[in-house]
């Protein structure tokens, strides 16, 4: 029997899963679990038969649960091909803007720019980022505010100017984690390696039917990715650990140091 749709407008989503084969997979959407404010959360899946936990990435699309469909497979690495997905042709430029207002003017300044103009302006450093802000869950605490602040940052990251401002439904300031997610990135682009290694833990499954406009995916269900369960088990401190053995300590420390309100969930 149909259900309504439990996400709200504009909720894509994010999956950790056992893992999925290349080309179409079944996603099958069973029963909701991680509800946060506004429709945003996680629901449980199956993928390819295999059980997944999913979590809202995009506030524009909807999901319905329970019903069955298909996706198609994008694996995620610095050389990804993104052209099914449905974000991957938005433009550098084609960005809501971002102004982080944390306090912390020389610091804002420039994740502004990454954001805005620089390595974080690509449609392939959004997901990447996504990935990494989305292994930063804690599930088991529901719906608190660092995980409000979670989706709000993945929301903000995922917002093409073609859908507007990204929606706020629980009144929370994301600037902490998107600080963090410009440490990761940063950090991690300097050791390819290692990001290569973290990425290949995510897969991004986009609608079949998606039309596109400008480069943007329109219409069909939400999009997810994948998370297998190897990077699921306390992700925040295996990869703040993976960046101090490669020689990113220094940078991560001196950004902590700057930054104020730095989120430091209990994983």
């Amino acid at each position: 029997m149909k259900s309504k749709s439990i996400f709200g407008t504009g909720c894509a989503l994010l999956f950790i899963t056992l893992g999925a084969n290349a080309g179409t997979v079944s996603v099958d959407t069973n029963s909701y679990n991680f509800q946060l404010d506004g429709g945003g959360g996680g629901a449980s899946a199956t993928v390819n038969g295999a059980p997944a936990e999913i979590f809202c990435d995009n506030f524009y699309n909807e999901i319905w649960v329970p019903w069955d469909y298909s996706a198609d497979e994008t694996t995620l690495g610095t050389g990804a091909s993104l052209t099914a997905t449905r974000f991957g042709g938005v433009s550098s430029t084609g960005w809501t803007g971002i102004a982080l207002s944390d306090g912390n003017t020389t610091l804002d300044n420039q994740d502004d720019s990454f954001f805005n103009t620089g390595n974080g302006s690509t449609a392939l450093a959004r997901y990447e980022m996504a990935a990494y802000l989305v292994s930063l869950y804690n599930v088991g605490q529901g719906n608190n505010t660092s995980n409000n602040q979670i989706q709000e940052a993945i929301w903000t990251l995922l917002d093409p100017t073609a859908q507007g401002a990204a929606i706020d439904p629980s009144g929370v300031n994301p600037d902490s984690y998107l600080e963090n997610a410009v440490t990761w990135y940063t950090t991690m682009n300097a050791n390819q390696g290692a990001l290569n290694s973290f990425l290949s833990q995510f897969e991004i499954l986009s609608d079949p039917s998606m039309t596109f406009n400008n480069g943007l995916g329109t219409g069909g269900f939400q999009e997810q990715i994948v998370m297998t369960p190897t990077a699921a088990p306390e992700p925040r401190g295996a990869v703040w650990m993976l960046l101090f053995l490669m020689g990113g300590g220094y940078l991560v420390m001196s950004r902590k140091k700057t930054a104020s309100g730095t989120p430091s969930p209990n994983l």
